[in-house]
């Protein structure tokens, strides 16, 4: 459980976009992002890192790789 209550969407502006696309594709915006948009650049860090990771063209697939986030997160209590 986080120590910080989410933000809502639209909570820091410039992330507002950002986020109602990733509803409307995923159905939902993790919370790990709402509590960190009280720092907007942390936010478009994580993300960037995230698509490093995600990269298509790594020597990993990219069904391993979200296999293995699932996993990890499922190990840690997430419901990703």
């Amino acid at each position: 459980m986080a120590r910080l209550a989410p933000l809502p969407i639209g909570a820091a502006p410039e992330l507002k976009e950002m986020f109602e696309k990733q509803l409307k594709s995923n159905h939902y915006v993790a919370n790990s992002q709402l509590i960190m948009q009280r720092k907007p650049k942390l936010v478009l860090a994580m993300r960037t890192l995230s698509a490093a990771v995600f990269d298509p063209e790594g020597e990993v697939s990219l069904g391993l790789k979200r296999l293995l986030a699932y996993v990890v997160a499922r190990t840690h209590g997430c419901h990703y």
